[in-house]
């Protein structure tokens, strides 16, 4: 058996404070100011300054996620004063009660099935199998509101064009936040694909034969490592990225990326493919073992390989650029020159 490694590095996550923001706060708020930068002196940096006011995109970032801090079981009451810093400046009567707002148009609007989450928060992610090789909605882990299509929808309110059910974005202003963020969810790869595994711990494709739910290890959530879970792991930026260390390194890789060709309504699915492929490398050479059942389903433990480190900051520090890059082309995209 290949000699398997868990560095210093990652025990030492285990001791830290897990949020539940993709990339973490910083890494959200690093797109939005990589994204920023390149709008400099363009069109859509004019159209982002006015819908935003004395806000940035940098700042907005987060809201995405701030919002989750609402509880509909609660009176649709905001349940996370003073527990994240980002989210301080939103904590407003007028703050909370949009988020409050946000939440109520968007609660259940999908229809939910039992044991699956509020409908909003369906829109952060979408699991594809590693089998496939392309995003396709229809494929287990995907649905009419996930990531890919909530971009899209963001997209055609900006473009002042009707969007699609199950989506209620209220507005322009907010339609652009939302998209800050979901364009960095997507360009996190384990918020787009996903492992299956059976209860030996073997890989297989839900989309083959019957699918069953207990296979879904949901992005990572399900496959513990003495660093928490694998998509915490992969939420958490380095020390180096955080507080805006990395932004002016990143906007200068960010510029170095060709756009990507096709339809504006393609893109998401296009980025949705290459965070599929990157998802693909971050398996390469993880083994996992048998399942344990809990109350919300399977379990597994994964080990994984010598250098993971490494990989995972390469691919952490591209993803991140791309994400900025990609949101600048969408939004000049919708407010061409």
């Amino acid at each position: 058996m290949k000699k398997l490694l868990i560095s210093a590095f990652m025990l030492a996550l285990a001791s830290l404070p897990q949020l539940s923001f993709a990339w973490g706060a910083d890494g959200h708020q690093t797109v939005g100011a990589i994204a920023e930068s390149l709008l400099t002196g363009t069109k859509a940096g004019a159209q982002v300054r006015a819908l935003l006011g004395e806000n940035t995109l940098e700042k907005v970032a987060v809201w995405g996620d701030c919002v989750k801090g609402i509880a509909p079981d609660k009176d649709f009451a905001y349940t996370s004063a003073g527990r994240y810093p980002e989210c301080a400046s939103f904590e407003t009567a007028a703050g909370i009660a949009a988020m409050s707002d946000y939440v109520k148009r968007n609660d259940s609007n999908c229809n939910p099935a039992i044991g699956e989450e509020n409908c909003h928060k369906q829109y952060h992610y979408a699991d594809v199998s590693l089998q496939h090789d392309h995003y396709k909605t229809g494929y287990v882990g995907t649905s009419d509101h996930d990531v890919v299509n909530a971009i899209r929808a963001a997209v055609l309110v900006l473009q002042g064009k009707p969007q699609p059910k199950p989506f209620n974005f209220k507005d322009k202003q907010e339609a652009l936040i939302l998209l800050t963020h979901y364009v960095g969810d997507l360009h996190q790869p384990l918020h787009v694909g996903s492992v299956f595994l059976n209860a030996d711990g073997k890989i297989i494709n839900p989309d083959e034969g019957q699918y069953d739910h207990n296979s879904n290890t949901v992005g990572g959530n399900a496959l513990q490592c003495p660093c928490g879970n694998l998509h915490s792991l992969w939420d958490d930026l380095p020390v180096q990225f955080k507080r805006g260390r990395m932004n002016d390194g990143l906007a200068k890789r960010a510029k170095t990326i060709a756009p990507t060709g096709g339809a504006i309504e393609d893109l998401p699915a296009l980025w949705a493919d290459d965070a599929i492929r990157d998802a693909r490398i971050l398996f390469a050479g993880t083994q996992f073992s048998k399942s344990t059942p809990n109350q919300k389903g399977n379990n597994w433990s994964i080990a994984l390989p010598l250098e993971y480190e490494k990989t995972m900051l390469n691919m952490k520090e591209d993803a991140l650029a791309r994400a900025g890059a990609h949101l600048a082309q969408l939004l000049k995209a919708v407010w061409p020159e």
